[in-house]
């Protein structure tokens, strides 16, 4: 227990167990508010380092994720547009085969199924290649290394 208590003792400012204790009332109270103030200021780093992570992270969020939806609702409008396309396909082949009548219209309509599919396939490539990705894998890159000194220096006060 007396060695903890002079471990304690000598964390004060560098003041060894004798000074500390031929120190007065005063001197003490000094030493004890320096220490404070330290104490306060690296809560206070530490306090800003996590607000600015906690920054970063949300404009990471707020500019990523609006593109991903984004993406993501059109892929889905252009599944749902290919899914009602091969619908459509599918009655084309049913009435095809239970009768031959009308072939000039079947062609047709088979002909504008085809052509539909190919523009919403062409608009689904062309969401795809819109998506910026050397943007985003830089933009992951530029988090990582903002969030590498921040995380050892929270580490290093845990």
């Amino acid at each position: 227990m007396q060695n903890m208590q002079d471990m304690e003792m000598n964390q004060w400012n560098g003041a060894g167990a004798d000074e500390l204790e031929r120190m007065d009332s005063h001197a003490l109270l000094v030493e004890l508010v320096r220490n404070q103030r330290k104490s306060a200021r690296g809560q206070k780093i530490a306090a800003i380092v996590s607000a600015a992570m906690l920054l970063v992270m949300v404009l990471t969020l707020a500019i990523l994720v609006p593109r991903v939806v984004v993406t993501l609702r059109q892929v889905s409008e252009t599944v749902d547009q290919t899914k009602t396309l091969v619908e459509d396909t599918q009655t084309f082949v049913s009435s095809a085969q239970k009768s031959l009548e009308g072939i000039d219209t079947m062609v047709e309509n088979v002909d504008k199924v085809v052509v539909e599919n190919t523009e919403a396939i062409n608009e689904a490539i062309s969401n795809f290649n819109n998506v910026d990705f050397e943007h985003l894998n830089q933009a992951i890159e530029d988090l990582a290394k903002v969030i590498e000194p921040l995380a050892k220096l929270v580490g290093a006060f845990g």
